[in-house]
């Protein structure tokens, strides 16, 4: 598809959103296009979403994905972005528990770090603060030299403006208990997310995750604001930052004190950040292969439009667009170690206070040092979700994952058809036969000759 001003590069829709486009601006800047609507924006809604857009176009941070342009048409409502070369910290993260480890520490702590930064920066502008709304391991893309970004500031505003209010199949995957209620949000909700957030990476469980099977009891959960605090899942962690952490993820938005500086000034007193971006970027230099691997060949295909420019050809490998998009595969079954035994409600309390679901116990952490684990390069989602309905017109079949790394599987050795009891059973019975025809011929043998006949 042609875009006025653009060369487009890739482009995908995912199954729950528009359509996104990777493409590069006259000045050779290669950005992210994501179309909000399809239609017509009225006076109202163009006014709406252009401040909404210059809003995002102040946040000039090192840590923030910057909002360049919105792209106003009879046909087409889309913001512009910048875009980084990397994977979505969704894909990542989804990634090191399938192979039941998290991230470490060093990587966990410099990824939250340059989110709060980003949060902090945006909540200390001038004026009323600049709300992200959808704070999560989607809107957060890793390089793949270990620069991390926050993305999507404003975007869960502007897709409200557009279609009115969110429906759940388009929220955020995660949500303030006060979010959940449509009460109105402010930076509270941002900090509560980003604690949220914490939990993810530093014990590699996504929040909530035993309630997914039911949407409902989701919603219920996050309404709920449950979450076992990290002095179970993680007391190796500072206390400053646990107690910081815990504050963040109080459901009630008046006793969350703690703003985003807060956190980050916690983390920062408490940690060591400075080698992060090099630990995370050798993690990524030894993920990086399986990571784009496991782009199902859909996304890799759907990638690329049929009117790519020849000059355009090979400048972005085919699913990059989709690395830094969110995986949508359903993951139940693939990343929740769940029993025979369904869990509690959420609004009942589980039997034994101090005991932590399996769901929620920490991953233990991986080394960037040491090679994959036995699933390779085997997405875990692809093992449960089937590719969407298509045409295939390759000879091969659509398969998951590239080569698989670390396994060593040997066919078993040819058996020859005559071994142990058959071949036992074939001698015998050919030693009776050469026997018994030996024995006839030497009775034949010894038997004297008759008389001759008579004439």
């Amino acid at each position: 598809m042609a875009l006025e001003g653009f060369q487009v590069l890739q482009e995908i829709q995912p199954e729950r959103g528009r359509r996104v486009y990777l493409a590069r601006s006259k000045g050779e800047k290669v950005v992210m296009i994501r179309v909000l609507s399809a239609d017509a924006p009225s006076s109202d809604m163009t006014t709406a979403l252009t401040k909404e857009a210059s809003l995002g176009a102040r946040l000039d941070h090192e840590a923030i994905v910057q909002t360049r342009s919105m792209i106003l048409k009879d046909d087409m409502v889309a913001v512009v972005t910048d875009f980084l070369p990397g994977v979505s910290l969704q894909r990542l993260l989804r990634f090191a528990a399938g192979r039941d480890v998290r991230l470490p520490d060093v990587c966990a702590y410099y990824i939250l770090e340059r989110v709060l930064a980003a949060l902090a920066a945006a909540h200390g502008t001038k004026g009323e603060p600049i709300l992200h709304r959808a704070v999560a391991p989607e809107s957060v893309i890793v390089g793949w030299d270990g620069t991390v970004k926050l993305a999507d500031f404003g975007l869960a505003r502007m897709r409200q403006i557009v279609g009115g209010p969110i429906a759940t199949d388009e929220a955020s995957t995660l949500m303030a208990p006060e979010g959940t209620r449509g009460e109105k949000l402010d930076a509270r909700s941002d900090v509560f997310l980003a604690g949220l957030l914490a939990v993810r990476l530093l014990t590699g469980r996504t929040p909530y995750a035993r309630f997914r099977a039911s949407k409902a009891e989701h919603i219920l959960a996050m309404a709920e604001g449950e979450v076992t605090p990290l002095a179970k899942t993680r007391p190796d962690m500072p206390a400053a930052l646990r107690e910081a952490i815990d504050t963040a993820l109080e459901k009630d938005p008046a006793k969350r004190t703690v703003t985003a500086q807060g956190l980050l000034d916690a983390l920062r007193s408490s940690t060591e950040t400075g080698q992060g971006k090099a630990a995370l970027a050798k993690l990524l230099g030894r993920w990086r292969e399986p990571l784009e691997g496991a782009v199902t060949p859909w996304e890799r295909r759907a990638s690329l439009p049929d009117d790519v420019p020849e000059e355009a050809e090979g400048l972005m490998k085919p699913g990059t667009l989709a690395l830094a998009l969110s995986d949508e595969r359903p993951s139940d079954g693939a990343l929740i170690a769940s029993g025979s035994k369904a869990p509690p409600e959420p609004w009942q309390k589980r039997d034994g206070e101090g005991e932590v679901p399996t769901e929620e116990v920490a991953l233990k952490p991986t080394d960037p040092n040491t090679s994959l684990s036995r699933m390779g390069s085997i997405a875990p989602d692809a093992l449960v979700m089937p590719l969407p309905a298509m045409r295939i017109t390759m000879p091969e079949l659509p398969t998951y994952g590239g080569p698989p790394v670390n396994v060593s599987v040997r066919p078993p050795p040819k058996q020859s058809v005559f071994s142990g009891k058959v071949l036992a059973v074939v001698l015998l019975t050919g030693a009776l036969v050469l026997l018994g025809g030996a024995f006839i011929l030497f009775r034949w043998l010894l038997t004297p000759p008759g008389p001759p006949p008579k004439r």
